[in-house]
């Protein structure tokens, strides 16, 4: 019987598994207890996760606290960093800017920022001190606008590119910049001096 979780894990004796020449008369593979352990192990974790999500705040994610074996905490998504409707996605969410200037923030990670003035506009990619992304994060911005988009190194960050360009090439191309060490950016697309 499926007795010991969710306290710690069941056994295979408790969980047994029958082969397809298990005979389900022997002892422990009878077909009413493999069913009765099975379902007692399905309800111990309905127990474990509860039937609402009253605890947790919306768009939380269930996560070992690693204190032990029923210990359990609710993660808090980035905003928007996943969205879960008949499987597992991730819509590129868009920060529309419209100014002359504009610093990067942390919400930007993973996001498309647009561009859209009629004006040049420099986007300053700011020092780890000022924002920590970590490493790996990549933000795609595309200029919408007439304006020409340059991106600017903040104090102590090196934008590295193709040809040192820092400038979007023209209306609606794009480029990403992607952070590679702690204030060191690799920026990759449609490029100009």
């Amino acid at each position: 019987m499926a007795t010991n979780f969710p306290g710690s894990l069941d056994t295979s004796t408790q969980q047994p598994a029958p082969s397809s020449t298990t005979d389900l008369d022997a002892t422990g593979y009878e077909h009413d207890v493999v069913h009765a352990n099975h379902s007692g192990a399905l309800i111990a974790v309905e127990t474990k996760l509860g039937a609402t999500d009253s605890n947790a705040s919306a768009n939380a994610v269930l996560v070992g606290t690693g204190s032990s074996a029923t210990s359990w905490t609710t993660t808090p998504t980035i905003s928007g960093l996943v969205t879960c409707s008949g499987g597992v996605s991730a819509p590129l969410l868009i920060n529309a800017q419209t100014g002359t200037t504009y610093t990067f923030v942390l919400a930007d990670a993973s996001k498309l920022v647009t561009a859209s003035n009629g004006s040049a506009q420099t986007y300053t990619v700011p020092p780890n001190s000022g924002v920590a992304f970590p490493t790996g994060t990549a933000i795609t911005i595309i200029g919408i606008g007439a304006g020409k988009v340059t991106l600017a190194q903040g104090s102590g960050v090196t934008i590295n590119s193709k040809d040192s360009e820092k400038a979007i090439d023209g209306q609606h191309a794009s480029v990403t910049i992607i952070k590679t060490a702690t204030d060191t950016w690799q920026l990759i697309g449609a490029l100009q001096a």
